[in-house]
């Protein structure tokens, strides 16, 4: 009986790979700048030659609607000996194609980044931390907003292994995205992975993400691109990546095949992927039969959760209501129609995220993920009366605030258990938890975070502001707004106040809904506060969300005094959007 011949892989041609990166967009459209982060392996090196190539054939037809220039980001650890060599071939490559391109050396000990580590220290999340940051900060110096990686389909069917070890559900067994929004990194602005509000104007792009890692070899193979291979990535007992990697190659994932000693995590997140294969219903991630099956069942979970991101966008257009800004409405005659659970749980995540004070893209402003959080939120809205049930407004984690309302052509929070009127329907306003009481923050040491001082920034400012023209303070203020202030339109008494008599800027907290508003300060008002803005403004064409002109004026409860300056401009800053 003759043997199965197996298909020697194609090459990816340029065709594919312009299907592949146009499906990679950002919602906002492309930049006139894109960079790819560069190792000199064989997935770096095969994106950048074939992304240079495609828009090198295809700039000249479609110059307005795709990046006209090209870069190239690489990360030197200098952890590893010839990794500075590792470095200069991957500038050389570069400059072979007539690529800009920039190396970035890690400054170890230089905060935030932390001290070398040792030998044989665990490294691949503390790697990450720092790879990223050092990209982010380069695309930052260079007025880059896109950043395409060469992760693939075997990158894609180990990052599934790797978060079903960990517990997760179906929709993130669905593993990476072709494209999402930076986000905000960490929670803590001292946090290596800290971004704020620049990293919501970036974006990660994963074009090859389905192509296997032969077809990139074979690519790199027909137009003879060199690269170099890092050997520790096949080296099991390093990282729990390394080691599904090696039993992959094997056709198994028992973790018996593995010979040398694994340290104890590793061997205990192997132990629980059989567990978290059998929770899925909708794949069969069967090794048996080879690593194909494997990337088409990851392939199909990632389709799902496609899927169920625009399911979750078409249920928030049903339910959504007006609102204040910085707050959410949707009525429950909407959340009725939605009965999928995971629907219901994406839904859920997707307005907590818009809403929390926690960092945008961080799994806090998503209650940790934790399934008896979501569950009791979920149990809570899609009860028919909730002031009949007695349910109280509530917090289910990640700093959102629930309160069940009575909605016609404004909006009622009614006391104990009221009968809606004519016209009335029950809704569910999520809107930002209130922060701990001032006399309790004081005896307990903690700074209030919605109490910014910004005299120090604005007195520096204007010592130079003559020299130094067009100066922009920005501030991401609780995560949710962004508060800017252009020094040249400071008013002549207000500098002077600053600089000569000891006045005082501050953001405040500012109605129900915290939104800021800028005061001023010292010893000439006393005790007074003078409000200077408190104005929120609709965002602008290139801003990162769009705001309803009358959503604050549309509103009779809300009752404030706007005031306005030109040199003050505040912003919502947070997406709804799936990425």
């Amino acid at each position: 009986m003759s043997a199965v011949l197996t298909p020697k892989p194609l090459p990816i041609s340029r065709t594919e790979f312009g299907q592949f990166f146009r499906r990679c967009a950002p919602p906002v459209g492309w930049t006139r700048k894109i960079a790819v982060a560069t190792s000199g392996g064989p997935d770096s090196t095969c994106l950048l030659f074939l992304l240079n190539r495609y828009l090198r054939d295809r700039f000249e037809e479609w110059p307005q609607s795709l990046p006209g220039e090209l870069h190239s980001i690489t990360v030197d650890h200098g952890l590893q000996e010839g990794s500075d060599r590792m470095a200069q071939k991957t500038a050389d490559f570069a400059a072979a194609l007539g690529v800009p391109h920039v190396t970035c050396k890690v400054p170890w000990g230089e905060p935030p980044f932390p001290e070398r580590p040792k030998s044989g220290e665990a490294f691949e999340l503390l790697g990450r931390n720092v790879r990223y940051r050092l990209l982010f900060n380069a695309m930052h110096a260079m007025g880059i907003n896109a950043l395409a990686l060469g992760h693939h389909v075997d990158d894609q069917v180990e990052t599934s292994l790797m978060r079903l070890a960990r517990g997760t559900t179906e929709v993130g067994a669905g593993g990476m995205r072709r494209v999402r929004r930076w986000g905000m990194g960490t929670n803590r602005e001292s946090d290596l992975g800290w971004t704020g509000a620049e990293g919501m104007k970036k974006w990660l792009l994963r074009p090859l993400l389905e192509v296997s890692k032969d077809r990139i070899l074979a690519t790199c193979e027909e137009n003879q691109l060199e690269y170099v291979t890092d050997h520790t990535n096949f080296q099991p007992e390093l990282t729990l990546r390394n080691a599904i990697r090696y039993l992959l190659s094997k056709n198994t994932l028992d973790p018996e095949e593995i010979s040398v000693e694994l340290r104890p995590d590793i061997a205990d997140s192997l132990s629980k992927i059989k567990e978290g294969i059998a929770s899925l219903e909708s794949v069969d991630m069967d090794i048996s039969n080879g690593t194909g099956n494997l990337r088409s069942a990851v392939m199909i979970l990632s389709d799902q959760a496609e899927d169920i991101d625009s399911l979750v966008d078409t249920s928030l257009n049903r339910c959504h209501l007006p609102s204040p800004p910085g707050t959410y409405l949707v009525s429950y005659r909407g959340l009725a129609t939605v009965n999928d659970p995971l629907v219901k749980r994406g839904l859920i995540l997707r307005i907590m995220r818009y809403v929390s004070f926690h960092a945008w893209g961080t799994t806090r402003a998503d209650a940790n993920r934790r399934r008896e959080s979501l569950e009791r939120i979920i149990m809570n809205l899609w009860t028919p009366d909730p002031f009949a049930a007695r349910i109280a407004p509530f917090v289910g984690g990640g700093g959102v605030f629930w309160t069940p309302v009575l909605v016609d052509s404004g909006m009622r929070i009614p006391v104990g258990r009221p009968t809606p009127r004519p016209g009335e329907i029950i809704g569910w306003l999520a809107s930002r938890q209130p922060p701990m009481s001032l006399v309790r923050m004081t005896a307990m040491g903690i700074h209030n975070p919605l109490r910014v001082d910004v005299t120090d920034q604005l007195h520096s400012a204007l010592l130079r502001r003559a020299e130094e023209p067009g100066q922009v303070i920005e501030l991401l203020w609780d995560t949710r707004f962004t508060v800017r202030m252009d020094v040249d339109k400071i008013p002549e008494e207000l500098a002077r106040g600053i600089l000569e008599e000891g006045d005082e800027i501050k953001i405040h907290p500012n109605t129900r809904w915290y939104w800021p508003q800028v005061i001023r300060a010292g010893p000439r008002l006393g005790f007074e506060e003078e409000v200077l803005h408190s104005t929120l403004s609709v965002p602008e064409q290139e801003s990162i969300v769009k705001l309803d002109r009358d959503t604050i004026a549309s509103w009779p409860y809300v009752r404030i005094d706007r005031r306005s300056t030109d040199w003050i401009r505040a912003e919502w800053i947070r997406s709804l959007s799936a990425i």
